[in-house]
């Protein structure tokens, strides 16, 4: 069993072959943080903690010779003599904050938390140990478990907290951190990401410092803006050597991450629930559980992180390594979609060999523009007479598969949904209501908005033989209210939300376990863990230039598979910000996942045509070793530029897969040489336009590339075992 608990020292070690987490039970009351990193068959505990001689800091006792302001807890609040980021804030009945919790017990299970509600984090069958730390109050009675779940094969640990009120009173919740992690020094980097819409993750690398650093979303989703992640690595680690540390919360809603430097150059990290935005009312009774956060550990530099979360994500994640070829209509047609536009665009797509038809906004009753009204979900019979069906049966027929775009969150002042049900939407009482892209957001939180939901995308799907949905998400929350939750528990709207929203997606696929579901919020807005459980594959951006369009795929990486990304080509030059490139460059990045198209095919070349035809069959020979190998970030020799270079690698070291861009071209010719580091040092690989070398000196020496001969030309070269 991967826990060991030493009574006399209070030590507890929870560990597999690669990782040991340790917690020691300080004076048998208050859970403080010994170590996180590889597996260690032994711990005795030195050195040994701070003791309490510190300026400012609480009086030590003769049997707690320590100071609270100092200690690596576990789980910490303010008002007991720790005075950094607090993981709770919990008031009881007279508005007083409760104290540190003390230690009362623990349990050892072989089952995942898999919290009720929230997204399922372990797939049935994989083998975990579940470590509850059980915490309480003598006062008030609240009990608060401290959950560790291990995973027997993968560097992750899943960390979240559950508050029961086992008193008579109530209590008021207004933080719950899912993560708390105290840390020995400060010589760490984090890496966090930052974006806005058609510009989504960011890299930013930044040295830690004296002091707060922090990422939040106030936006009622997850958001282009930040991503509720982040790194701690060695100043020193790269992509392929050195320690790294990241977290990650399985949520889909407001967050808040914090680095907090304290005096003593400790460092403390904190992921979960945004607080400024969150109450929770604790009655007698009741339990409140906060999301679940995946930590992981490495010394095999960011990829080796990223290849943990990476294995996370692939268990969770309902992946299916044939979703068909798209193309969908938004970039051909925008909102003027028609019976008689689609039907040609279905034959084409089934000539050049792709293997479905995505009909994207416009296709119901007033929607000519954004302006249009969102709710009702009516078919437009001037745009289809016939309504939905008979393309569906033409797709079908052509042996496509037929999909939709929806956007169900969200609905509009002119819909009649809304002139029946105001209130359904999330609104304050005696307040204008504030619209976002002419629209406002349905409140998830009520079961009736649910059910409504489910009952009209049932609907849709059943009477048009749908086999995919386009899930949107075109803006963020204002005037988080609703006539139905008392005044103390409004602030419960952001979550109750999400649980909603969590619930609506959970049922729907139960009801429909083969539809395709695909994530998008205007792009990559709402790629996270959490809908990661419900969805097949996420719209990474709205941006699909090629060139800018790899370094959101090479941010997204350190977190997510390729499996998962969506990417379409394009029509050049690219209708968001201009830029002309080659039709083979932007083949070459959409494969990189799963591959569909957002043009005219019509329109194109036979020349075009044929290219496309050609490289469907080649990708269709290799979809799961696009969408299955193993992902790695290659050093490039101008890390400043948009080159870009990435390896998949199957599990078995047998196949690869070499993706480089250059960027902009040069008069200087100089040839690249790009190490691959990720083969089989005693295998040869041969490269399919011929040439063979050992894999060690394709992973030291590396591929010797040509210099391109045009702005943004791209490599993808395929290598096989021989």
């Amino acid at each position: 069993m991967p826990v060991k608990f030493d009574k006399t020292s209070g030590l507890i070690q929870l560990y597999n072959h690669q990782i040991s987490y340790i917690i020691q039970l300080l004076d048998h009351r208050y859970p403080v943080h010994r170590y996180f990193g590889r597996y260690l068959p032994n711990y005795c505990g030195e050195p040994g903690l701070p003791t309490g001689a510190h300026a400012f800091a609480t009086d030590p006792t003769a049997t707690f010779p320590y100071a609270i302001t100092s200690l690596p807890l576990e789980y910490a609040t303010i008002g007991s003599g720790d005075y950094r980021q607090p993981s709770y804030l919990i008031k009881d009945a007279a508005n007083q904050l409760l104290p540190l919790l003390t230690y009362t017990g623990m349990t050892v299970t072989q089952e995942p938390l898999n919290p009720e509600q929230l997204p399922p984090t372990v797939k049935a069958g994989t083998a975990v140990t579940t470590l509850i730390l059980h915490l309480s109050d003598t006062v008030t009675q609240l009990k608060l478990d401290l959950n560790y779940t291990i995973f027997e094969d993968s560097a992750l640990i899943l960390r979240s907290t559950t508050l029961i009120n086992a008193g008579s009173t109530t209590l008021m919740v207004d933080a719950a951190a899912s993560l708390q992690l105290d840390l020995a020094d400060a010589n760490y980097k984090a890496l966090t990401f930052s974006g806005t819409h058609a510009h989504e993750a960011q890299a930013n690398f930044t040295p830690l410092h004296p002091g707060l650093q922090s990422q939040r979303s106030l936006r009622g989703t997850s958001g282009p803006q930040h991503q509720p992640f982040v790194a701690l690595a060695r100043p020193q680690t790269t992509e392929f050597t050195g320690e790294v540390l990241g977290s990650a919360l399985v949520w889909s809603g407001n967050f808040q991450h914090t680095i907090e430097v304290d005096q003593y150059q400790q460092t403390r990290l904190t992921i979960g629930l945004e607080p400024t935005t969150f109450t929770w009312k604790l009655a007698a009774g009741t339990t409140f559980q906060t999301p679940e956060a995946v930590l992981s550990w490495s010394d095999q530099g960011f990829n080796g992180l990223s290849q943990s979360l990476h294995a996370f994500a692939n268990q969770m994640h309902p992946t299916t390594i044939h979703n068909p070829i798209a193309l969908n209509t938004w970039e051909t047609l925008g909102f003027d979609v028609s019976a008689a536009k689609m039907q040609p665009l279905i034959q084409t797509a089934q000539k050049l060999g792709l293997t479905m038809v995505v009909l994207d906004d416009g296709w119901f009753v007033n929607r000519n523009s954004e302006h249009g009204q969102l709710g009702d979900w009516v078919v437009d019979s001037q745009k289809f007479p016939q309504g939905l069906r008979p393309l569906a049966e033409q797709a079908h027929q052509a042996g496509l598969k037929f999909g939709l775009w929806v956007e169900p969150e969200m609905i509009t002042m002119t819909s009649q949904l809304y002139q029946q049900h105001p209130d359904w939407a999330l609104h304050y009482q005696q307040r204008a209501p504030i619209t976002a892209r002419h629209q406002l957001v349905l409140d998830l939180s009520r079961t009736v908005v649910r059910q409504h939901l489910l009952t009209t995308l049932t609907t849709l799907i059943t009477t048009n033989h749908l086999d995919y949905l386009k899930w949107d998400m075109n803006r963020h929350l204002t005037q988080v209210g609703n006539d139905c939750l008392p005044s103390d528990q409004q602030d419960e709207l952001y979550y109750r939300y999400v649980l909603g929203l969590y619930d609506l997606l959970g049922q729907l696929r139960a009801r429909f376990p083969a539809l395709i579901i695909e994530n998008c919020s205007a792009g990559g807005g709402r790629l996270d863990f959490g809908m990661l459980a419900y969805t097949d594959q996420t719209w990474l951006s709205d941006l699909t230039d090629p060139v800018d369009r790899a370094t959101i795929i090479k941010g997204f990486s350190y977190q997510f598979p390729q499996s998962v990304f969506s990417s379409h080509v394009a029509a050049s030059p690219n209708a968001q910000n201009g830029r002309a490139t080659p039709l083979k460059t932007r083949l070459d990045l959409a494969t990189i996942g799963q591959l569909g198209f957002e043009l005219d095919l019509n329109t194109l070349s036979a020349t075009a045509q044929a290219a496309i035809k050609n490289r469907l069959k080649t990708y269709q020979t290799w979809q799961p070793l696009f969408k299955t190998a193993n992902f790695y970030r290659l050093a490039t020799q101008h890390p400043a530029t948009t080159e870009q270079a990435w390896l998949l690698v199957t599990a078995d070291q047998k196949h690869a897969i070499c993706f480089y861009t250059a960027g902009l071209s040069s008069a200087v010719k100089v040839p690249t040489q790009l190490p691959l580091r990720y083969l089989n040092e005693t295998a040869s690989y041969q490269l399919t336009t011929g040439g063979q070398w050992s894999g060690q000196e394709l992973n030291q020496v590396g591929l010797s590339l040509a210099p391109p001969t045009h702005d943004f030309e791209t490599k993808l070269l395929f290598l096989h075992q021989v």
